[in-house]
């Protein structure tokens, strides 16, 4: 009798093994998926970066330009008629200076 339940142990045994095979197999499967989500999420996140970098380098590049210029009017003898010229940009006037707007001209 005890050679008949040794038998039929053996089965469930394979199907046990089979089972836990697939379940590792299941588990690798994902953790590979995991890792090449990770993957792509990381490349993405490198490309937006590079782009970011790319445009911050052009703006600082525009600013260093800006900054040579405005040193550059301001190392000169000029400076006074630059800030002159900047004040009546932004709509202010002398003091005693009367303003006249034309408005016959239409």
């Amino acid at each position: 009798m005890k050679e008949d339940e040794g038998q039929v142990k053996k089965p469930e045994a394979k199907g046990k093994k089979s089972v836990l095979k697939i379940t590792i197999g299941i588990a690798i499967a994902i953790v590979v998926a995991i890792g090449v989500g990770a993957l792509i999420k990381n490349a993405a996140d490198i490309s937006r970066l590079k782009t970011q970098l790319n445009e911050s380098q052009e703006k600082y590049n525009q600013q260093i330009e800006e900054n040579t210029s405005l040193k550059a009017i301001l190392d000169s003898e000029d400076k006074d008629a630059y800030m002159e010229q900047k004040a009546r940009e932004e709509d202010y006037i002398k003091e005693n200076e009367i303003k006249l707007y034309d408005v016959g001209s239409n």
